[in-house]
């Protein structure tokens, strides 16, 4: 008797192991973007063309995530993502402005960079788990970067390294049996005169618990401080590897 007894709570225990398996999970991705800049940026009187002043062009940057979800139901799932997007050029100026103080006359070489990489903590709750997958949350990003401008003793920035609250909405499209799906993530807010939109759009292919996934994403800041501003567009497509297990 205590044999049989012994036995069925084998049985169950390994049952219970299995429907955890089944319900926790985790999903990693690493992504590599073909970045276009453009926008400008303002420190004081006269703004300054990414492209025309700076002489910004295309830049590749790379993003990892990590995700995971539990079976709690009041407990929201998280993920996480870091972000690199910075971009550095040397140009010759074809006029001449004010930046932070100082003026950057036509003709002088200056060097710039332009970081906008961040981390990104999402928490959210998974609303549709079938062919249809639906996550909603909120994701607060900390942007850990500045716009830098030098030339011969001259040097000026303005800091990008405040946390920002963001909707976040994930959605996935499976089409059934073939192993191919289409994905959108967005994270917003918009507040004043304050915007960031982070748009991503993908294609891709699942065999086991690997996924290619080909994408375009578009990141839109829209930033104002006193006498800084910040309205810039970073935009192109992507390549990424998803392990989902």
């Amino acid at each position: 008797m205590q044999k049989r007894l012994l036995a069925v709570a084998v049985i169950a225990a390994c049952a219970s192991i299995n429907t955890q398996a089944d319900i926790i999970g985790a999903t990693a991705g690493a992504y590599m973007w073909k970045q276009s800049w453009e926008g400008n940026v303002q420190s004081g009187s006269d703004s300054v063309d990414m492209n025309d002043d700076l002489g910004y062009d295309d830049e590749t940057g790379k993003s990892f995530f990590v995700a995971f979800e539990h079976p709690v139901p009041v407990l929201p799932n998280i993920r996480l993502q870091r972000t690199d997007l910075d971009i550095s050029e040397s140009n010759q100026l074809s006029r001449t402005f004010t930046f932070d103080d100082d003026v950057y006359t036509a003709a002088d070489t200056v060097d710039s960079t332009t970081d906008l990489s961040h981390t990104d903590a999402t928490l959210y709750y998974e609303i549709l788990d079938n062919w249809v997958n639906l996550d909603v949350g909120l994701t607060v990003r900390v942007f850990d970067g500045e716009v830098r401008l030098a030339s011969t003793g001259r040097e000026g920035s303005i800091e990008l390294d405040a946390p920002v609250p963001m909707a976040y909405v994930n959605a996935r499209f499976d089409l059934p049996l073939t192993g191919l799906y289409a994905s959108a993530l967005g994270n917003i807010i918009s507040y004043g005169d304050n915007a960031v939109t982070d748009m991503t759009v993908g294609l891709g292919y699942e065999f086991g618990i690997i996924g290619l996934e080909l994408g375009y994403r578009n990141f839109d800041v829209d930033l104002e401080d006193d006498d800084d501003e910040a309205s810039l567009t970073v935009d192109g497509y992507y390549f990424g590897v998803v392990i989902d297990i």
